[in-house]
């Protein structure tokens, strides 16, 4: 006589689900409890379809085709990666502007503006021009885009020093010892942008011709 035996895989199962390991492993009691469980962070995937919402709008690059300013829009970018300091970020933020953005500065204003700042470089990312209603012009340490031939060489003159920023990040790479300085960003054309005159809730001015001066 002939004896088989079978064990019953079908009810005889654990609470463990089977990892396909055999009975061993069915058999075996999790080390980790319910509530850790629980509170097991599941990773997800990267959603794709939300990546342009953090992308930066800031500028990259100008629409310029003066390579000066491509060359030295290079070297502030180098300057940011490598040095990191605020004033080359400041710079660089600057250079990368419109030239609407970007108003020329003449050398009276500076003189008001470096009142108690003698000692230090005046750093402007803009033209400087001339203004002959300052007689008498203070020594001035200068470093900007451009300089008009007039007032290069009155501050030449009275003793100050002008420099292109290439040359100032030679002098003095980490851009210590500075002052940066910015014209005013208002203009007698924004004063005509806007709702048309004479609507309610308009503030624009009225653009004049010489023949309707003459008239009024």
């Amino acid at each position: 006589v002939v004896f088989f035996f079978f064990q019953a895989e079908d009810g005889i199962r654990d609470v463990e689900r089977s990892r396909g390991l055999g009975d061993v492993d069915k058999r075996q009691v999790s080390t980790q409890s319910t509530w850790d469980l629980k509170n097991t962070k599941v990773l997800m995937g990267v959603d794709h379809r939300r990546l342009h919402k953090h992308t930066s709008k800031a500028k990259k690059t100008i629409l310029s085709k003066n390579l000066y300013m491509k060359l030295l829009i290079r070297l502030f970018k180098f300057l940011v990666r490598r040095a990191g300091k605020p004033f080359h970020k400041a710079i660089l933020r600057r250079l990368l502007l419109s030239k609407v953005h970007r108003p020329p500065m003449s050398i009276s204003r500076i003189s008001r503006l470096q009142k108690g700042k003698l000692d230090k470089t005046i750093v402007i990312v803009a033209t400087i021009t001339d203004d002959e209603r300052l007689l008498e012009v203070p020594k001035m340490n200068i470093c900007a885009l451009r300089f008009t031939a007039a007032a290069k060489q009155r501050i030449i003159k009275a003793g100050g020093s002008v420099m292109t920023l290439d040359q100032l990040i030679v002098k003095n790479p980490l851009g210590t010892n500075t002052v940066l300085l910015r014209g005013p960003l208002t203009r007698e054309a924004l004063s005509h942008f806007g709702k048309p005159a004479g609507l309610p809730g308009a503030h624009t001015c009225l653009l004049y011709t010489s023949d309707a001066a003459d008239e009024g």
